[in-house]
């Protein structure tokens, strides 16, 4: 799948999206996370509930997760203007099922979230990580794991940061993640450490 310049961003949602397979009783719903975007110049785009059912001991359990998304027009140079500075604020309920919590993104590692969003999409490749770092977010110093990446922009390769963090907050999984060109990094990689700093959440 080649990705248009409206679709990195969706990637980057759907694939979190796509992860929350969770399992439990009933029905479970994640609050919204959300961010003071201040003066990084990145806009409120899109938020929404993404729902999904699930069998858990032969019985249907409805799964609501949250993504608050948000993205920033970027000059690549020649290949000109997009809006590929995109950064989501994902949240997945934690399930309580026969006196335990469950929910199978709260065990993976970052680099393990960022491995699945490569399987399910031909759009980006070459996903390797870089680094880890802590960022202080809601109240907690959070580990932020820093990728390398390539996705295809209107037929064109452009090589990405991704920075993503993966940890629980009240009763949720929070999963804040930004995308932007390598080349911006000392302009978008703080922008982007500055939305998740500025997280609130329950919203």
């Amino acid at each position: 799948m080649e990705l248009t310049r409206r679709a990195v961003g969706t990637l980057t949602v759907a694939g979190i999206a796509g992860l929350a397979g969770c399992s439990g009783s009933t029905s479970f719903s994640a609050e919204y996370a959300v961010t003071d975007t201040g003066e990084t110049g990145y806009e409120q785009t899109d938020q929404r509930e993404p729902t999904m059912t699930r069998t858990f001991a032969g019985q249907d359990v409805e799964i609501t997760n949250t993504v608050t998304e948000y993205r920033k027009e970027i000059d690549l140079g020649m290949f000109g203007s997009s809006d590929i500075g995109v950064f989501a604020a994902f949240t997945s309920p934690q399930v309580n099922v026969a006196g335990q919590t469950f929910n199978p993104i709260s065990n993976m590692s970052n680099k393990e979230l960022a491995q699945r969003f490569q399987q399910r999409f031909d759009g980006m490749s070459d996903v390797s990580r870089e680094s880890e770092e802590e960022v202080d977010v809601l109240g907690s110093s959070r580990t932020v794991t820093k990728l390398s990446a390539t996705v295809t922009v209107d037929g064109n390769e452009v090589p990405v940061f991704l920075l993503i963090a993966n940890f629980n907050h009240e009763s949720d999984v929070v999963v804040p993640m930004g995308i932007f060109p390598q080349e911006r990094e000392d302009e978008e990689g703080p922008n982007i450490r500055q939305l998740m700093a500025n997280l609130t959440h329950p919203a």
